[in-house]
């Protein structure tokens, strides 16, 4: 019997794993991280959606000779900033394998595929290889089938890479309501029909081990990730877009972190950006979680949007409801991030923003601007609860 057999025979596995976890919650209440009773509860329930991922993703999903995509990102289960209009998939590989990966894509808006390292909160930057759905070829009954392999082949073809760990895919819903957004589906080249080997103590100690590792890091990344930028920013100011480190290069991200009190709001104003998807959300301080996005109108995609006649558009952050469609709910937190996405886009509009009172919103837009009643707006919200649970569910 190897030591990692030894140590889930005899339970050390399980109790390492638990003594870590444990070691973790501690560190949520301790220096540097929010005390509020409200923060202590949003800390504690992240850190079960943590759990959730890291198990599923080492413990369920962790045979890279045998891989299924798993769906994260959704109300329920958020870290690192996710966008909501995405659907996100990814699945463990291994460069000493082979793999197709298949799904129907009809009536998919767009898509990005990569192939990477790892995580940037784990210091695993690499991005080996990305391409959208449109640069693949697709069957007329909206077929697709990538492989990923070490050596060319013919059709749609993205490389392996010896350090490639994750494959990736974001799936972009503009509209909530009419893209689709498929189940896809990874196979190992060689191993199609055969059945996963039945679990054995060593892979699962090994699991736990890496699940532990991944919620340590990541429960205490993202906090330290905001007040760095909080730290290194102006309130209530936007900044220009760029690339993320790590991240896709088609997608440009800007931000803006934002302060403020009860009565007053954070009229943002743009012009419209010549890209195939934009999108504006809130993230939380510490968590970086984008809100209770499925519940409040916590972000706004290109589709869900108000243009006003001149072109631009003109998003309102607020405590309250201030009876505008381009609310963004900040759910009563004093102060947060705010983001922006421009992908595939041909030019980089940055945005202007103010502070201004929350009595005077109505004054600061064009007098030809929507006005929204509390009906409307339970409405709007009805509708996007439902069109959300229809993506995750």
């Amino acid at each position: 019997m190897t030591s990692d057999e030894q140590r889930l025979m005899t339970g050390e596995a399980w109790r390492d794993f638990c003594d870590r976890l444990k070691a973790t919650g501690d560190a949520i209440i301790g220096d540097g991280f929010p005390t509020s009773p409200f923060d202590r509860a949003e800390g504690f329930r992240w850190l079960t959606r943590l759990v959730v991922h890291a198990t599923q993703m080492e413990v369920e999903a962790g045979d890279p000779a045998h891989p299924f995509f798993i769906r994260y990102e959704t109300p329920h289960n958020q870290w690192g900033g996710p966008n909501p209009d995405n659907c996100y998939l990814r699945a463990n590989v291994d460069s000493h394998y082979d793999y197709r990966i298949w799904a129907n894509v009809k009536d998919v808006r767009q898509a990005i595929f990569s192939l990477n390292e790892g995580e940037m909160q784990l210091g695993e930057y690499g991005v080996f290889g990305e391409h959208s759905l449109e640069g693949f070829e697709v069957g007329e009954d909206g077929t697709l089938e990538i492989f990923l392999t070490g050596e060319p082949r013919p059709g749609n073809w993205m490389p392996m890479h010896e350090k490639g760990r994750l494959f990736t895919i974001r799936i972009f819903q503009s509209d909530w309501e009419r893209d689709a957004a498929p189940a896809f589906h990874i196979e190992r080249l060689g191993a199609e029909g055969v059945s996963r080997p039945l679990l054995n103590p060593a892979f699962v100690a090994n699991a736990l081990d890496r699940s532990a590792t991944w919620i340590e890091k990541t429960a205490r990344f993202w906090n330290v990730y905001t007040e760095r930028g909080w730290e290194h920013a102006t309130p209530n100011q936007a900044g220009k877009p760029a690339p993320a480190k790590g991240g896709a290069d088609n997608i440009l991200y800007g931000s803006c972190f934002w302060q403020l009190a009860e009565g007053e709001a954070l009229l943002i104003e743009c012009e419209r950006p010549e890209a195939e998807y934009m999108g504006f959300t809130i993230h939380t301080m510490a968590w970086l979680e984008s809100g209770d996005f499925a519940e409040r109108q916590t972000s706004l995609s290109g589709h869900q949007l108000h243009f006003d006649a001149d072109g631009k558009v003109r998003v309102v952050l607020a405590h309250r409801d201030p009876g505008v469609p381009n609310w963004i709910d900040i759910d009563g937190r004093e102060r947060g991030l705010f983001v922006y996405r421009w992908v595939w886009s041909q030019d980089k509009p940055v945005p202007r923003s103010s502070v201004i009172p929350l009595d005077g919103v109505r004054g600061a837009l064009p007098v030809d601007h929507p006005q929204v009643d509390e009906a409307t707006r339970r409405a709007a919200i009805s509708r996007r609860r439902e069109a959300a649970w229809n993506r995750f569910l």
